[in-house]
């Protein structure tokens, strides 16, 4: 039991730190197209059309090879299961999509508009303190000891990281607190909805609705513009896959194995690679402070994944062994899903 629990653990540590590191390329990918004339909406429209594209070309391949392997008559009842069983879950993942997931996508950008991008950044990683609230309070889920101390290491090194001394308008600290608490519930309410369900199908679904919302936002803007050239293009891929695609994948990956309250924690690791990719790429200074954030927030985590979330697995138990449907693989599973 202790090895199968530790299992499921590291799993879901590898998948949230895939996903941290893919999200801390967001930035970086929206400021080229930035750079390129591309209006906000527009990058977000191209962002979650092509992700949603890519996403259900790879559901239908995979459900392809896997009917290869299915004897006929078993291949029809198989399908007629999985599509009532999808007719169950669409509309419930397709709002997730469309007043969850979209909102809060977009209002970070617009957020940055407004203030300071590291004052926006550290109003955003307030959101693990609000998931923390919100399982308290929803579900009267107490919060162990290790995991607080987690918490306030990893947001003294986002403050370490982000802040800089300033005077900020009262509409932008109240517009990136409602960001943080926006995804706060969009984590909560995913880990509670899409217990024993596809992961890979379920991101479809969520991208599908969420490129609806703007790309009619940005026709309507008259914003949108098609990319012209391959380097724009090139931006777009990235920008849907590597920033998108397979970081929202394994974000639920890492919640139905480790639950969202050390799922968020662990996403805090996202700044330290913003920094990396940062200096890197654009030759930002790399200052002390940062240097002290970096090793703060890893500090977070790594306590984290040594003591915390392995030896407590009963607040999540319930989503790990729930019932299993024919869009997952196996109860609380991801495995052979990507």
């Amino acid at each position: 039991m202790t090895r199968a629990r530790n299992s499921t653990a590291m799993r879901g540590f590898i998948a949230a730190m895939i996903s941290a590191i893919s999200f801390s390329t967001l930035g970086i990918f929206a400021e080229l197209l930035y750079s390129h004339g591309f209006s906000v909406l527009c990058v977000l429209a191209w962002r979650f059309l092509v992700a949603a594209l890519f996403l259900w070309l790879v559901v239908y391949i995979r459900e392809w090879f896997q009917s290869k392997d299915i004897p006929a008559e078993k291949d029809a009842t198989k399908k007629i299961a999985d599509h009532e069983q999808r007719r169950k879950y669409i509309p419930r993942v397709f709002l997730l999509g469309l007043v969850g997931f979209s909102p809060q996508a977009g209002l970070f950008l617009f957020t940055v508009k407004i203030l300071d991008p590291g004052i926006a950044s550290l109003l955003m990683y307030l959101y693990p303190s609000f998931v923390f609230l919100i399982l308290f309070v929803w579900r009267h889920q107490r919060p162990k000891r290790i995991q607080i101390l987690a918490l306030a290491l990893s947001f003294l090194g986002c403050i370490l990281t982000f802040w800089k001394a300033g005077s900020y308008p009262f509409m932008g600290l109240a517009l990136g607190i409602l960001v943080a608490v926006a995804y706060a519930v969009y984590l909560v309410i995913v880990e509670r909805v899409l217990v024993g369900v596809d992961s890979l199908w379920a991101t479809a679904i969520i991208m599908t609705a969420a490129a609806l919302v703007y790309l009619c936002l940005a026709l309507l803007q008259g914003t949108f513009i098609i990319p012209s050239s391959t380097e724009q293009f090139i931006i777009v891929l990235c920008i849907a896959i590597i920033a998108s695609v397979l970081p929202i994948v394994t974000l639920f990956i890492a919640m139905k194995n480790l639950g969202a309250r050390d799922t968020s924690i662990i996403s805090t690791i996202e700044p330290v690679f913003t920094n990396i990719f940062s200096i890197l790429l654009f030759g930002e200074n790399l200052t002390i402070q940062r240097i002290l954030g970096g090793v703060s927030i890893l500090a977070g985590v790594l306590i984290l994944n040594r003591w915390g979330y392995a030896s407590h697995k009963k607040d999540s138990a319930a989503d790990l062994s729930g019932p299993s449907s024919p869009l997952s693989k196996s109860p609380g599973t991801e495995e052979g899903k990507l």
